[in-house]
This record gives structure tokens, C-alpha cells and sequence, in this order.
């Protein structure tokens, strides 16, 4: 079976098989309409050199018979629909879909083809199949003598109550049903928030779960002055896309300096006032000063890593989860056996392309494809890459199988047309590889 998607203006291709000629009355297209289109009186149309063949679907029917004229090569075919219950003139139509037929081995006289009907012929007998509207069981009944309303009449058909039945026997137990699969393992917090763009190690992400700082304790004695040190380098924050990021950092530290001053005050104070036990607080002193000054560090460290990415952006288009297939449904297309289609309907066909089991990441699978073809992804999000940009490219895949990049100039077309362009660049050899 030939079968067909029709989505608004566009025809897409659900199933495909190979077309031979010399077919009388064998070869069946069936179309799948939208909400769109199931209102409408429809018609296909088939045209090859300077003849077209009309094929009346009407309003309820979806399939039809390829018209047996046709002959080897390149076939159009597209449909268009009348709102006949409309008070104005309702027309829609179709973009032009290619038809390939191939010569048969048929060795015989082409004499016996019966014709086509042309549109009007077949018009006509969609009328003639409907026939008038017969006469009402009252009215049947009046002509065969019953005398009153309908509601009277209606009345008379109702018979006598019957007796109660007896109850009936209880029913037996059904059977136990089989325990579920265990679900799969959910991410962890700290990765979630990675996922989320949490930058940084899982201690310095639990550390960011802390609350806001308490009340202020009661000031400590004055200490000693220490010694200055020496001034920062304030990081050029115009180009940084996110500056957010640097100013949490550096309130940070400048907390975790403030914190340690008056804390180093604090025990040099307490050192003085106690002779027998200074050598001990000096050292614990020490010990403290060196470990806010790593948290300074660290803090630090985290600053020249997110510099070191200013200006450079990362271009998704892509990205597996559990909204991936009404995100990227219609801006992600595939081209396998011969057909052009979305994301959404491609998964419909192929359920493990691109499902819960692999969290929705785009799965390359013996299961669904034996490895009997090349299946093509194409990216409709258009990207422009500088120098400064880095493009991230990840997939899944059942067996060690090599996979090609490739990125196409940008053009006007969009939806399955923008697909076929992309997919013809390619073959083309107009891309270019990564």
C-alpha cells in the first residue's frame, strides 16, 4: 500500500513501495486528512505529459485506484477540496507531490486499458450512489390502516413487562496481572542542575545550597592591623554574556574576605589576653586564615574558567528529553526509503527512534531499521558559526556504525520542501563535511 499524509497544504509521504506500470485497478493510494479536510468534498489529481486523470474521493472516502494510463517516469499527483455546506466559495489544494513508476516486464497489447472517467462522469455516479429518502415507519404504518399521532403510534409498539430473570452465577476470578517493569533511574540533583547550567564541582554546588547568612554576633576587640595586600585585577565584564555569574562570584569573595579579617582580629585579640594559650590560638589562627584563603582561591579559579568562555555561544539543535518530541516534532526532519518526514510522524512509524527508553535521545536502532538503509536527520534550526563558536554534536547508536556532519547554506524553504532541499544539497555534494 501507497500511503499519504495530507496536513494542511502539504502531502507527506506514511508509507512508500515500489510503482511498476502496465497496473489495471491493482495499485491503491490511501491518504490520511486532517481535521482540516475531512469537511470537504475531495478530489486527486494525477497528471503525466499533457494529460490529467481526476480520481473522486467524495467526502468520506480515503483511498483510490492509480489510474492505469499512466506509463514509466515521473508522475504529479496533488489534491484539492470544495466545502459544498459553505455560504462562500471554499477551495483548498495541495503542493505537487513526485510519483517515480518503473517499466514492468509486462510483454502484452495496452488496447484492453479501460479509460479513466473524467470528473464529471464521476461526479455523477457519487450522486447516483445516494439514494432518496424513504418514507418513516409511521408513515408505513398510517398507509396500512393504524389510526392517531406518532406519539400514539409510538406507544402502541411498547409490549407487556416481562417476568424478572433469575440471577445469574457469579462470575470467576480473573487472574492476577503481571508485575510492571522496574522505571528507570532518575538524574540526581546535582546532575539536574548541571543539566540546568550549574557551573562547578558537586561540593561547590552543595556549598550553594546554603542558606543566607545568620544575624550578626556581637563585635569582637580590635586587633592588630595586618598587612595590605596587594590590589585585584577587575575582569572586563562588557562582552561576558551572563554577568549575573561574575557578580555572585564576587560578592562571594568578598564575604568570605570580610568574614576572615574579622575573624582574624577576633583570635588575635583573644591571643593577647591570654599568654598561657597564644601559641595554640595563633596556630588556629593560621589554620582558619589558610582555609577561608583556598575558599578564596577556588572561588577565584571559578572566575578565570567562566572568562576563559566569554564571547563564545553554543548553537542547540537538538537536545533528548522528555519534551524533545513536541519541541523539535516539526523543525527536525528525516529522509528514509524514499520519504520526507517530520520528527513526530517519523517516531510514529519508528517508535524506537526516538523514545522514553533512551530519554528521548535520537536512537540509530537494529530493531527498527536492520541496518537496511541510510536513515538521514535533517536540522531544520538554521546556525551561524564564527571562529569563536563551538557547534556540540551527540547520538545514540545499536551497533559501532559511522555517522557523517554535514551543514547546508541557508535558503527561504521551510517544512518538508526545506528537508528535501538540505537532503538534495548533500547528494549534491554542495555541503559541508565535518
Amino acid at each position: 500500500m501507497i500511503k499519504f499524509l495530507v496536513k494542511g497544504q502539504n502531502i507527506e509521504t506514511l508509507e512508500h513501495e515500489i510503482i511498476a506500470a502496465d497496473q489495471i485497478a491493482f495499485v491503491k493510494i490511501h491518504f490520511v486528512f486532517d481535521n482540516s479536510w475531512k469537511p470537504l468534498h475531495k478530489v486527486v489529481q494525477f497528471s503525466q505529459d499533457e494529460f490529467t486523470y481526476n480520481r473522486v474521493l467524495g467526502f468520506d472516502d480515503t483511498s483510490c485506484l492509480l489510474p492505469a494510463e499512466l506509463t514509466p517516469g515521473a508522475v504529479k499527483m496533488w489534491l484539492f477540496g470544495y466545502d459544498t455546506a459553505s455560504t462562500e466559495t471554499v477551495r483548498a489544494t495541495t503542493v505537487v507531490k513526485t510519483l517515480h513508476i518503473r517499466p514492468s516486464g509486462f510483454d502484452g497489447e495496452n488496447s484492453n486499458v479501460p479509460p479513466t472517467p473524467d470528473l464529471y462522469q464521476q461526479l455523477l455516479q457519487k450522486i447516483s450512489e445516494k439514494g432518496g429518502n424513504g418514507k418513516s415507519a409511521f408513515e408505513i404504518a398510517v398507509e396500512n390502516g393504524f389510526v392517531g399521532t406518532e406519539t400514539e403510534w409510538l406507544e402502541s409498539l411498547k409490549g407487556k413487562d416481562g417476568t424478572d430473570g433469575q440471577p445469574g452465577k457469579n462470575g470467576a476470578d480473573g487472574t492476577n496481572g503481571q508485575d510492571g517493569k522496574d522505571g528507570i533511574d532518575g538524574k540526581s540533583a546535582y546532575e539536574i542542575a548541571i543539566a540546568n547550567g550549574f557551573f562547578g564541582t558537586e561540593s561547590e554546588w552543595l556549598e550553594s545550597l546554603k542558606g543566607s547568612d545568620g544575624k550578626d554576633g556581637t563585635d569582637g576587640q580590635p586587633g592588630k592591623d595586618g598587612v595590605d595586600g596587594k590590589d585585584g585585577v577587575t575582569p572586563d565584564m562588557s562582552d561576558y554574556p551572563n554577568k549575573a555569574d561574575f557578580e555572585e562570584l564576587q560578592q562571594k569573595i568578598q564575604s568570605l574576605q570580610d568574614s576572615t579579617m574579622d575573624y582574624i582580629m577576633g583570635l588575635t585579640s583573644r591571643c593577647d589576653s591570654f599568654d598561657a594559650d597564644t601559641q595554640q590560638l595563633r596556630d588556629s589562627v593560621q589554620f582558619d586564615f589558610q582555609t577561608k584563603e583556598e575558599e578564596i582561591l577556588a572561588l577565584e579559579t571559578r572566575i578565570i574558567a567562566l572568562e576563559s568562555r566569554s564571547g563564545i555561544e553554543y548553537i542547540t539543535v537538538f537536545s533528548s528529553g522528555s519534551d524533545a518530541l513536541q519541541i523539535y516534532g516539526e523543525s527536525v526532519y528525516t529522509y528514509y526509503n524514499d520519504g520526507y518526514r517530520s520528527l513526530a510522524g517519523f517516531a510514529e512509524s519508528y517508535p524506537h527512534f526516538c523514545c522514553a527508553e533512551n530519554d528521548y535521545a535520537l536512537y540509530f536502532n537494529q530493531s527498527d531499521f536492520s541496518w537496511a538503509g541510510t536513515v538521514f536527520v535533517l536540522c531544520l534550526t538554521p546556525v551561524a558559526l564564527t571562529s569563536s563558536m563551538n557547534l556540540i554534536l551527540s547520538y545514540t547508536v545499536g551497533a559501532s556504525q559511522d555517522a557523517e556532519f554535514y551543514l547546508v547554506k541557508k535558503t527561504d524553504k521551510t517544512g518538508a520542501e526545506l528537508a528535501q532541499y538540505i537532503y538534495e544539497e548533500i547528494q549534491a555534494g554542495n555541503a559541508e563535511t565535518l
